[in-house]
């Protein structure tokens, strides 16, 4: 018997396809019709990931789609009235957080296809999924360019990777924002120690609402981050905005330590991401960890898109994303 392997999954009426690595008891749950959405990870029967309590859930319940597991966010985070201008074009998008903003976009509720999935003992159990904007005329209504999406999750040695890459297949310059919404399964309320522990280089002051109010600055908290901060002590639904190290040049390692427990969740940030917002969600034991290749709301702030990382992505033009997720014993 392989030591991985990949496996189509029934629940409820929607189809999920679970990553298995024998050797680690790790498995990692994707429903690839209910926006790619990675919803279960675990190891060692230890949840990484904080899941819906059914993949209906993610389906019915209001904002459930970016609430659990590993929502994909274009745009991630909020416009501010749905409202936004890139190279002299208006773009006005559908106001789903009513009454006033587009919150993190639609591919994280729409079905995407399956591409391929396989495994073998060199390269683990993998799934690419697919998602084409062409195919979606509502989305293009509002967003004319015909970005293609494909995500690639891959379990390797006990280590779940995401390789992302975004195309322009269009003839047009599309103005661009990508991120990601893991949300982490901690233990709080437990008693237990939880220690955060990232490379911060400025914090940029924002709103409950993850809205930019200035200039970013070396901050008390991008010291104590280095060090490591106690996430029971972060306020439930609490947003911080910190820009990494070298604007996203280099892979950004970022720890949540359970010292009790004698484990630690390593989240490895890939180059180009230059961003993460830090989020604790008051509706699950949980802790949030966003990438981002821009600051909220970019293209309507007043500062230089070299700061804020607004930009576009050209015609033919492919960006090229990843991360990893582990547990330290």
């Amino acid at each position: 018997m392989s030591r991985y392997e990949v496996v189509s999954v029934t629940k409820g009426v929607h189809r999920a396809f679970a990553l298995r690595d024998a050797e680690r008891d790790a498995v990692a749950e994707l429903a690839p019709d209910i926006g790619c959405n990675l919803y279960r990870f675990d190891v060692g029967g230890v949840p990484l990931l904080q899941p819906p309590e059914s993949l209906e859930q993610l389906r019915r319940e209001t904002f459930a789609d970016f609430k659990y597991g590993t929502p994909i966010l274009f745009p991630p985070n909020r416009v501010k009235n749905g409202e936004f201008r890139f190279r002299e074009r208006t773009y006005k998008l559908p106001l789903n957080e009513p009454p006033d903003h587009h919150l993190h976009g639609e591919i994280c509720s729409r079905a995407w296809e399956v591409a391929e999935t396989g495994a073998s003992d060199e390269d683990g159990a993998w799934i690419t999924c697919r998602f084409r904007y062409a195919e979606h005329a509502d989305l293009m209504a509002y967003f004319p360019h015909p970005l293609v999406f494909t995500v690639t999750y891959r379990l390797l040695d006990g280590e779940l990777s995401m390789e992302a890459s975004v195309e322009n297949a269009g003839a047009d310059e599309a103005p661009f924002a990508f991120g990601l919404h893991p949300y982490f399964a901690l233990p709080f309320g437990q008693g237990e120690a939880i220690e955060l522990q990232l490379p911060a280089e400025r914090e940029w002051p924002v709103t409950n609402f993850a809205f930019v109010t200035g200039l970013p600055a070396e901050t008390p908290l991008c010291g104590e981050l280095w060090g490591g901060i106690d996430l029971n002590a972060f306020p439930p639904l609490g947003v911080a905005l910190i820009e990494f190290p070298g604007g996203g040049g280099s892979e950004a390692a970022c720890r949540i330590r359970m010292p009790g427990l004698g484990r630690t969740l390593l989240y490895k940030v890939g180059r180009g991401f230059p961003y993460v917002v830090l989020f604790r969600p008051d509706w699950a034991p949980a802790f949030s960890l966003e990438p981002y290749t821009y600051v909220t709301d970019a293209f309507n702030l007043p500062y230089d898109a070299a700061l804020t990382g607004a930009r576009g992505i050209g015609p033919g033009e492919t960006l090229r994303f990843s991360t990893a997720l582990a547990l330290e014993t």
